[in-house]
């Protein structure tokens, strides 16, 4: 079963959990491995249990998130090609406080630096008294353990703009996914666990229905919580789901533009 028109409208990774995403225009996968660089940083708080000597998989509740922390979205960030080196646009154009340029996180230097930024935004309260910016090899902080991609689909995304009255559709930002798809149904994807996705040079197998929390409701150029997302869902749908979880199966390069075709 093929669905030939239907394309890839965009690729993102998240450097930083919880800090803006970075749009590319091409991605290698690797299979069993999710986007090179995505969620490799993440910022922990003052009560976060995350050892880098011992990194296991911590729930997000261990790390700054828009859940609990909204006020993050107001940091608008922007990353080298690498994803490694973050800016941080000034939060309040009065001052000149709050501005970061090219902090690399691969060094402790840069690393303090944005953790410095983070405290400063965010006040004791919010961070539990301190900040570090996380990172360890081999780990990656998503919300889930497995390696996975995460996949919007853009007629869902619509179908619920309609449903709640939004005058466009929902902004893509809110739900925080790595590939946005376009020439599809509304909702077909929820149809596709256990399905084979083709995009580009590379095999998808679509593994879960991403449950969704109130990190939604944030809006990512304001950072108020200005919509309840989760009783739109309930209320229209009767579930509060949205977007997929896949595995790379077999790995290769993927584009802007590229078909996107269900293969099984």
């Amino acid at each position: 079963m093929t669905q030939p028109h239907a394309t890839l409208a965009r690729i993102h990774r998240f450097p930083v959990k919880g800090l803006s995403p970075q749009p590319l225009e091409q991605a290698a996968l690797t299979p069993d491995q999710p986007i090179a660089g995505d969620r490799r940083f993440a910022l922990a708080h003052g009560a976060s249990a995350f050892d880098p000597q011992k990194p296991a998989f911590q729930k997000k509740a261990h790390f700054l998130t828009w859940v609990r922390n909204p006020k993050l979205a107001a940091l608008h960030c922007a990353f080298d090609p690498t994803g490694t080196k973050i800016t941080v646009a000034d939060p309040d154009p009065e001052t000149s406080e709050g501005r970061l340029d090219d902090a690399d996180l691969t060094t402790a230097e840069g690393r303090a630096a944005l953790a410095r930024l983070v405290l400063q935004a965010m006040g004791e309260t919010q961070t539990r008294g301190s900040v570090r910016v996380a990172e360890a090899p081999g780990a990656w902080f998503a919300d889930v353990p497995e390696p996975y991609v995460s996949i919007q689909n853009t007629a869902s995304l619509r179908d619920i703009g309609a449903k709640m009255g939004i005058p466009a559709p929902l902004d893509w930002r809110r739900l925080r996914g790595n590939l946005l798809v376009d020439g599809f149904d509304a909702w077909a994807e929820m149809n596709w666990i256990g399905a084979r996705l083709q995009i580009g040079g590379a095999i998808l197998e679509v593994a879960e229905i991403i449950g969704r929390c109130a990190a939604t409701h944030v809006n990512p150029d304001t950072a108020e919580a200005d919509l309840d997302l989760l009783s739109g869902l309930r209320g229209h749908y009767g579930h509060t789901q949205c977007g997929v979880y896949a595995r790379v199966i077999e790995g290769g390069t993927i584009r802007l533009g590229d078909s996107v075709a269900r293969i099984y």
